[in-house]
């Protein structure tokens, strides 16, 4: 729980929703090269659903083709259905999604007239519907659903004797063309060796102090599609992808960016949107053709008007790449990942101030899953039971629990500069590793404390609270770590002040603790003295410890170390007592003795 972002997560409520207002804007996303785009794309308005398109992959439709090639009675059954599920509540889509199927708030056979933030299906109210295909024996049981239409795919048989069977004097390419040309779509029916693959970089404005930098967006997962084939990829650390999957000439491929990977999932809060927070946050950037596909660069902007599409986005940038930069950064210096699998919110205020979260925190509900206790907990951090939300409420949590959260219209250093955002974010997870250490009963006494003592002070009690030495050290360790990895991000480049601190290593190199100043009664610069060498002496602390590392200081951290004494007591028997009389007055001189 990030200090300045003072609280935890508190009252979420699917009626608060209705009080977020979508902004009507001119499109603030920036897609260089935008004329590849085929399509209209606008992150500010709502999608434009046009006419249905005749289906080339119907049953029907591909038995004809087939047998206008062959000439011959030769049959075969739907592999596929095109079907849309009513989504009413938060499980069914959690159990949609745990059963591997690509689901779409847009219908996969419709004309797009414009590609936009949202879209509200008018025939229905109270729910909504996803389209997706699956196989002819899934099971509907408790689903409710309306079948589209069975379809063929030929891809899906290769490799099988079913394959060998229908195509001996012909390929399945031949027939998908014959299928296209016998719905119309002669102008896709080109030549098989023309292939385009989805190719290219994405990236966000990164901002500091004014000055904007375009920097790759990291592990996002990149999806194509045409019709019901579909290609996939992640940016690498330069931002760049290529789909495993090739589209023929004149096909007009949807490229769709999806803010997930097997560290995270992103959701965010869009407006009057209620269905969006069970999504993954996306954007749909249109669709491409020909060598287009193979130039695609896409740079997320950044926006003033925090409602706005274009700023989720933008901090959803931030977020996913600073999950992969922490990662990295606490690999390479011995540090315990967090858990695979995040659940991570982005929430903002509206004019009236009200959030569905409060500040920066990292309560873990998603891996407290197992817990016991986990249903005491998300109730403190729940409105009160009587309101008539409440069980909205614990329906969305309890199947898309977050484990960190980012209010980030609190404060305007951390929607604005982009080493502020990553600093917060990094911050947050050192927490996650810290709970992946420490596990849940630690972590739930963790909160509770948070949750009795967060009004008071600046956020964090006072250190006569029962268990403030808990909270100590995991403050200090986050704060450490955030600055650290964000001085190893950002290096001089900062939003901070120059020159002092000018960046984030003097930042937590020169905190001064005050045992009777607020949140200042947590060490934060304590392992940053046990890691360098030297003090500056406007800070008055001791410091004559040196020459350990942060997985030195991570290692301290065990489940059963909840005070400031105990933290160092163990350090110096993990570590030895080479320097034991350093550390003792290092951290006597932050005011435990």
């Amino acid at each position: 729980m990030k200090r300045v972002f003072y609280g935890v997560f508190v009252t979420l409520g699917i009626g608060s929703l209705a009080i977020f207002s979508s902004c009507n804007k001119e499109n603030l996303h920036l897609q260089t090269q935008k004329s590849i785009s085929k399509s209209v794309v606008s992150d500010e308005r709502e999608t434009v659903i046009g006419k249905k398109l005749p289906n080339p992959f119907s049953l029907s439709n591909m038995l004809d083709a087939y047998r206008a090639l062959s000439n011959s009675p030769t049959t075969f059954e739907s592999n596929q259905l095109y079907v849309r599920f009513k989504i009413s509540n938060a499980t069914q889509l959690n159990d949609l999604e745990g059963k591997g199927l690509i689901l779409s708030t847009l219908p996969l056979d419709a004309e797009i007239q414009q590609y936009g933030a949202f879209y509200n299906d008018p025939t229905v109210t109270g729910s909504t519907w996803v389209y997706t295909t699956i196989a002819p024996n899934f099971d509907f049981g408790k689903y409710e659903y309306e079948l589209l239409e069975k379809l063929f795919l030929p891809k899906l048989l290769i490799g099988t004797a079913e394959y060998s069977r229908l195509f001996s004097s012909f390929d399945h390419e031949d027939l998908i063309d014959k299928a296209l040309s016998l719905k119309g779509y002669n102008d896709e029916t080109g030549e098989k060796a023309i292939k385009y693959r989805p190719k290219g970089y994405v990236k966000v404005a990164q901002s500091i102090s004014g000055t904007t930098t375009n920097v790759p967006v990291k592990n996002i997962r990149v999806r194509s599609r045409w019709w019901f084939d579909y290609g996939n990829a992640y940016t690498n650390d330069n931002g760049y992808f290529e789909c495993d999957e090739l589209y023929r000439k004149n096909r007009n491929v949807n490229i769709i960016y999806i803010f997930e990977n097997s560290a995270v999932r992103i959701r965010a809060i869009k407006g009057l949107q209620v269905w969006d927070i069970f999504f993954t946050e996306r954007k749909n950037s249109g669709e491409y053709e020909n060598s287009a596909l193979e130039n695609i660069n896409c740079v997320f902007a950044n926006s003033s008007d925090l409602s706005s599409d274009t700023k989720r986005k933008w901090m959803a940038c931030h977020a996913i790449n600073s999950v992969r930069e922490y990662r990295v950064y606490a690999g390479k210096n011995g540090v315990g990942l967090p858990a695979t699998g995040l659940n991570l919110w982005l929430t903002n205020a509206n004019g009236n101030g009200t959030s569905l979260t409060t500040y920066a925190s990292a309560p873990m509900l998603k891996q407290m899953a197992g817990n016991s206790q986990l249903l005491n907990v998300v109730e403190f951090f729940l409105i009160v039971s009587g309101h008539p939300w409440f069980a909205a409420c614990m329906q969305v949590l309890e199947q898309f629990p977050p484990d960190i959260t980012y209010n980030y219209s609190q404060n305007e250093l951390y929607y604005e500069n982009s080493d502020q955002i990553s600093e917060t974010f990094y911050h947050e997870l050192a927490h996650a590793s810290h709970y992946q250490k420490v596990g849940n009963a630690y972590w739930s006494a963790y909160i509770a404390y948070m949750i009795q003592h967060g009004n008071e002070g600046d956020g964090y009690g006072y250190p006569t609270n029962f268990d403030a030495g808990r909270v100590a050290i995991s403050e200090a360790w986050a704060e450490f770590c955030g600055s650290r990895f964000t001085h190893i991000r950002y290096g001089n480049t900062t939003s901070l002040a120059q020159p002092n601190p000018g960046n984030w290593l003097n930042y937590i190199e020169r905190f001064k603790p005050n045992v009777s100043a607020n949140w200042k009664w947590i060490p934060e610069g304590s392992m940053q003295d046990l890691t360098d060498t030297g003090e500056p002496s406007i800070t008055l602390v001791t410091d004559q410890a040196s020459g350990y590392t942060i997985s030195q200081c991570f290692d301290a951290m065990d489940s059963d170390v909840i005070s400031v004494l105990g933290y160092r007591n163990r350090f110096i028997q993990e570590n030895g007592t080479g320097q034991q009389l350093a550390i003792e007055s290092l951290f006597k001189s932050y005011g435990y003795y």
